[in-house]
């Protein structure tokens, strides 16, 4: 018989215990997994910790017992070829390597990098050739203009810079032959630059002050070079250069043209003047339809006025013969 009140519902206490268990066994579970996801990057971060010591220290052991203890592999010869005037011991030190050293505890690209550090190094090469004999070949720096210092009392202090603008100093004297310390002292001077913010090792950015160097780098590759002699440029008034050579000659170049090209011009009138004995006094060739012109008469050369235009053999090399055998 039916209770009036129809259907017994089903024990909620009961049920409810149920869910309360399976609510504590999952949190548990939760926390146990919580506790563990970690465990494996630990562990692999060990294990790789302790093979990455252990194989740095066996690599080690392997080279300090065997390989740097091979005497077939030591350093017998080390070989300097080199473009410039510093001296082979002098490159020698700069690299920093020594007769007896093994050859596979050098590093060519530090060993390169230290030797390019010196302001008057462009470029380096180094090769092992194992099992004894390192060789090593230096490019160094022509200078092809002057920075001038403040004056120190009497003494004329300047700094030198390549066509690319990389700034080093002169060497002393003693250090290289004399007439290295004549050419270096010859080169044109750069005016309208603040040399005081030009430091040693270091390159120039003007635009203007490197236009000047491209424009000197191309002269000594030209005709002009054995008829004038350039004793500065100004490159204070951009877009122009304006030089002033020895002679007495003042020449305005563009900086926005080629300079080969004015360069030529400036050759083809000067060979006109010397043609009919006249010399330059200034030459605007900034303009190029009808640039200005004005020259002047040469003087008669005596005993004891020098000659307005010098030749290669009057005045000092720029750039003398500096490769050694």
């Amino acid at each position: 018989m039916k209770s009036p009140f129809g259907t017994r519902p089903p024990n909620r206490r009961r049920n409810r215990r149920d869910d309360l268990d399976f609510l504590l066994s999952a949190n548990t579970g939760a926390r146990r997994v919580s506790r563990r996801w970690w465990t494996g990057p630990v562990l692999f971060l060990i294990l790789s910790g302790v093979l990455y010591l252990g194989g740095g220290w066996a690599v080690r052991l392997v080279r300090e017992r065997w390989l740097h203890r091979i005497d077939r592999l030591a350093l017998r010869h080390i070989e300097v070829v080199r473009d410039g005037l510093l001296s082979e011991d002098e490159i020698r030190l700069l690299a920093g390597v020594e007769v007896g050293r093994n050859a596979l505890t050098v590093d060519p690209y530090r060993v390169r990098e230290r030797l390019r550090r010196h302001p008057r190094i462009e470029d380096a090469q180094i090769r092992i050739d194992f099992p004894d004999t390192l060789r090593i070949s230096i490019r160094e720096r022509v200078p092809v203009a002057r920075l001038m210092l403040p004056r120190l009392g009497s003494a004329e202090t300047y700094l030198l810079v390549d066509d690319l603008g990389s700034v080093f100093l002169p060497f002393n004297r003693g250090a290289v032959p004399a007439d290295v310390i004549e050419s270096e002292s010859a080169l044109p001077t750069l005016l309208g630059v603040n040399a005081v913010g030009a430091a040693v090792g270091r390159t120039l950015s003007d635009p203007q002050v490197l236009a000047a160097l491209r424009l000197l780098s191309t002269f000594d590759e030209s005709p002009l070079v054995s008829l004038a002699d350039i004793i500065n440029v100004d490159v204070g008034s951009p877009p122009v250069l304006t030089l002033l050579t020895r002679g007495g000659s003042q020449i305005t170049l563009a900086t926005d043209r080629d300079f080969g090209s004015q360069l030529w011009k400036w050759y083809s009138v000067h060979r006109h003047g010397l043609d009919n004995g006249f010399l330059i006094a200034s030459l605007d060739l900034s303009i190029t339809n009808n640039p200005p012109l004005r020259w002047v008469e040469v003087p008669p050369a005596t005993n004891s006025t020098p000659a307005l235009n010098p030749t290669r053999d009057s005045r000092p090399k720029r750039k003398p013969h500096r490769r050694h055998a």
